[in-house]
């Protein structure tokens, strides 16, 4: 019942979520031959200023997973919590969510379910169970695996876990 009730909260949000800042967002082309587009945000979305600020905080949240696989191996719940935090709060995240009116649908399901997936891994790990942590944990990088297989041929995985 719980975690129909948080799975139907997280949905709503998903889908509810970016509509004020895509009001504040103003298009404008980087470069016509590329086809680019920056998106100008205000304050809010203003650390992300385009497709190559996007990858630069994706590479953060690669880091924070990385740092979360060390802490949940060495049940180090203080360094856990923090993690988890950065990852629900993570930049690419409200990304995604002012702009998800221009993604592919496919990307927006991909991107639901790395929330869902980070979302249990914040619930496993509040439980302090490293079990349940552990296999939260593959999940969230299970949903990378498969995002990144589709839409980032280059990283197709996470082999950096091994």
């Amino acid at each position: 019942m719980k975690k129909s009730i948080i799975l139907a909260i997280l949905i709503v949000c998903m889908f509810g979520c970016g509509k004020k800042e895509t009001e504040k967002l103003e298009e404008r082309g980087v470069s016509s031959e590329k086809g680019q587009k920056e998106v100008k945000a205000n304050e809010e979305l203003g650390f992300i200023k385009n497709e190559e600020g996007f990858l630069v905080h994706m590479k953060n949240i690669k880091v924070l997973l990385k740092h979360l696989s060390t802490s949940i191996n060495q049940q180090n719940w203080d360094d856990i919590k923090e993690d988890t935090k950065k990852l629900k709060a993570a930049s690419p995240v409200v990304f995604t969510g002012a702009i998800k009116d221009d993604l592919p649908v496919e990307f927006i399901n991909l991107d639901v379910k790395f929330h869902l997936s980070a979302l249990q891994l914040i619930s496993a790990c509040q439980e302090k169970n490293k079990d349940k942590a552990t296999t939260a944990f593959f999940n969230v990088v299970n949903s990378c695996d498969e995002c990144h297989a589709k839409f980032n041929k280059k990283e197709a995985s996470t082999s950096w876990f091994q």
